[in-house]
This record gives C-alpha cells, structure tokens and sequence, in this order.
C-alpha cells in the first residue's frame, strides 16, 4: 500500500515534466490541468446532487461546466495554448455567471457559489501575469466587477425576470465582502510588480525619446598625426532627476527589454542628421562617423531597410559610416549576421569590432566576416605598462590585425606615453580622453572648425 502511494505520489510530482514548454509555460498548462480536474470533480458531484433532488434542469448546466473542465484539462497537453488561454477563462466566467443566475435550488448556501468568481478573479491575476494586458489586468477586474455586482445585489434569473436579493444591512456586507477581495486582489497585483532600480529604468527609458531626454555626443577619433579623422557617436541620457545615467547602466537594460531597437533607430537617425547639417556648414568629405550596432538591432528583420531609408534620405554616402559590433555579436545566427556585414560592406561601409580582447570572438573568427577595424578595448590598453600580458596580447593584436589588413584603433588614450607606445608598435588610431572627452554636438563642432580650416 505505501509503494503504491509513493508511485502515484511520484507520478503527480513528475507530471510538470511531461507539459510542453519552458518553465513559466509548464506552469500556467499545470494550473489548467488543476482547474479542468477541479471542473470536472465539481461538476459530477453537483451533477449527481441534483439528479437526486430532481433538479434536472440545473443538471444539465453542471453536466455542461463537466465538459468545460475536460476541454481545460486536454488544452493543459495540446499547442495553441494562447488561443485556448482566452476561450478557456471567458467559458468558465461566462459558466460561473449562468449558474449563479439560473441555480436557485439552494438559496440558504448561495453565496457561497460567489467564491468560484473569487477564485477566477485571483487565480486569473496570479497566473496570466505574462499574458497580454487585457488577461493580466483587465480580465481580472471584469472578474472583480461581476464578484461585486452579485456581492452587492444577489442577483438571479427566476420566472423569467431578473430578481435582486438585497442582504440585511447591506453596507455591512458589501463593504466586508469587496474591501477583503479589493486588498486581495492589490496584494496579489503588488506582488507582481517589479520595483527594482532596474524596473524602473525600463519605464522611464520607453519615455526617454518623447521627452528629449537622450542626447549625443561624439568622441574626436585621431591618426597618427593626432589628425581628426571622424567621431564615435555615443549615446547619453540626461535624466530630468538623477542626471546623466551611464550607458553602462542603462543600455543593458535597453537590450534586455528589446528597446534598444527603437533606440537603435533613434541613433542612427540623429546622428545622419548631424553629419548632414555639418555638411552644409564646413562641407565634410573626409571624416568618419561611427555608430554603435547592437546585435538586437543587427538581427532584426527591419533593421538593412530602416538604415538604407535614412541614408538615402539625409543624402549621406556610406563611405563615411562605420558600425561598431561587439564580440558578443558573434554568438547569434552567424549565418545572418555575415550576409547583413556583407551587404552594407558592398555599398562601402566600414565595420569595427568594438572592445576587442575582452569578449567571445578570436580574430581567426573575424576572418571569416568583411571586418576592417578592430578597436582594442580600454581594459587592456590601461595595463600595457603594469601588465606584461596585456602588453603582449595589444602587440600581438595590433600585430595580427595588421598583417590581415584591418586598422588598429586603441581606446582609452589617457596620456601622451599611451600615444607614443602604440603609435611606435604599429597602431595607426587612437581615441580616448588624452585628445579629447565626449563631447556635444556645439563643442563637437570646434574640433571639425579647426581641421577644415
């Protein structure tokens, strides 16, 4: 007897296993699976109740809500989970609703019956939470309006008529009735929520754009010559509160939200149309702008169209853009990635590989993409005097590089020492404070002056 509890014991706890999906779908398919069981024990039972009395109009609805509880429980193993999720949590609103207004057998334990609108009300709050708004918020207060219409009014259908049945000192009861479910269901809503600092980034920077709280500013790019070459555009966020917010804080935040490719979007546009009205003023020709591409916006399907549209419509011509890529690029759909490098390389824009020699990539694997620059990352170049690994992998690199044809630029130039060094082992541009800080668009501006004139 207790090898054969401790079999179906095990089963039970194994069960999650066997649902299809990732962990939060296992558990929204379990509760289906729960809910469809729950369905359809109550409703034979009640089925049965009835029959006995010689209730048999009322039998049919429960023999109904049983099948109800057998659709839930086959949609717990079958695909097409979302489009079941909506049938699924209006038939049994809609099956709870008609047995409260049509089951009138048994009005001393009535209300009773209003918990199962109770049950949906949290239950829909609790376990939809990653589902689209209106299942994770709204149907849970359509919910709560039905619980508090019946709470509040008794409501059936009887002899044809909508009938109330005002309870004794109404306000006593409905006031303790809503206000204990109203503070459930607002535990249960803040409990959901996300408070922390990064929660509340996400939120304010979807907002950022509309309220002109991004901003650019281009870091001067140097030859050997200490010669101005072009700029990095880099992106900072003035927030009306807390100030400038690094990137470092909130463009991972970006990615992981996917609003970097609005960001992405929004950089690209406001940087060709910075280059175009210095064109008008100074006639560039020669300067280089970078931009920096996140593979999010790389991969995505509008991402070749959106960047051919703003090109031809700010009139700037590709030879003059270069995209930064990390090593982490390399990691996604390769496959994808080489053909979009590709294609934007044929129309004669340039690609660096910003933050070398921290990340995945090996410059054996950038070989195999139309790579023309790599930019070895800061970390390394500030230790070449206090490291002699650091010191070997930025020679070698520079070394490398060189003999495969690709320019070298070093970032994080902090003195003249750092540009005499790398200068003297074959790296041919440099950028960091040592020339000049990022800079805004106005201050930006002085340093094209002086090397146009």
């Amino acid at each position: 007897m207790i090898s054969y509890f401790s079999s179906g014991f095990s089963i039970i706890r194994n069960l999650p296993f066997v649902l299809k999906g990732d962990s939060l779908e296992k558990k929204l398919r379990l509760t289906l699976l729960i809910a469809g069981t729950s369905s359809i024990v109550a409703g034979i039972y009640m089925v049965l109740f009835n029959v006995v009395r010689g209730h048999h109009d009322i039998a049919w609805l429960y023999a109904a809500s049983t099948l109800l509880g057998g659709y839930i429980t086959s949609a717990a193993f079958c695909s097409g989970l979302k489009r079941n999720l909506y049938i699924i949590v209006h038939a049994l609103l809609f099956s709870i609703i008609l047995l409260l207004l049509l089951d009138n057998y048994h009005s001393i334990v009535k209300r009773s019956e209003y918990n199962y609108l109770m049950a949906l009300t949290i239950g829909s709050a609790l376990v939809l939470r990653q589902q689209s708004n209106y299942l994770s918020k709204i149907f849970p207060l359509i919910c709560l309006a039905f619980y508090l219409l019946f709470i509040a009014t008794g409501l059936t259908w009887q002899s044809g008529a909508f009938r109330l049945s005002i309870p004794e000192e109404p306000g006593f009861y409905i006031v303790n009735c809503s206000v204990s479910i109203i503070a459930l269901l607002l535990t249960v809503f803040t409990s959901r929520g996300d408070y922390s600092e990064t929660d509340l980034i996400k939120r304010e920077l979807s907002n950022a754009i509309e309220k002109n709280q991004l901003e650019l500013y281009y870091q001067p790019q140097v030859d050997t010559n200490k010669k101005l070459i072009g700029f990095e555009a880099l992106l900072r966020w003035k927030h009306p509160v807390k100030g400038f917010i690094s990137p470092e804080v909130f463009i991972p935040v970006a990615e992981k939200s996917g609003l970097i490719i609005e960001i992405g979007k929004w950089v690209m546009e406001r940087t060709l149309q910075q280059m175009s009205d210095w064109d008008r003023m100074y006639h560039l020709s020669n300067l280089m702008f970078s931009i920096n591409i996140s593979p999010l916006q790389l991969m995505h399907r509008d991402f070749t169209q959106d960047t051919l549209l703003t090109l031809s419509h700010h009139k700037i011509s590709p030879e003059r853009l270069k995209f930064e890529i990390t090593e982490t690029t390399f990691i996604y759909d390769q496959k994808r990635i080489s053909s979009v490098i590709e294609h934007f390389s044929q129309l004669g824009i340039k690609w660096a590989i910003d933050d070398f020699g921290v990340g995945y990539s090996s410059l054996k694997s950038i070989s195999d993409f139309a790579i023309d620059d790599i930019k070895i990352d800061k970390s390394l170049i500030m230790h070449i005097f206090d490291n002699e690994s650091a010191a070997i992998v930025v020679h070698k690199t520079i070394e490398l590089s060189r003999e495969m044809g690709l320019n070298v630029l070093a970032e994080g130039i902090e003195s003249e020492e750092y540009f005499d060094y790398l200068r003297d082992k074959g790296c041919n541009l440099f950028q960091g404070y040592h020339f000049a800080r990022p800079l805004p668009a106005g201050e930006a501006a002085l340093w094209i002056r002086k090397a146009t004139t």
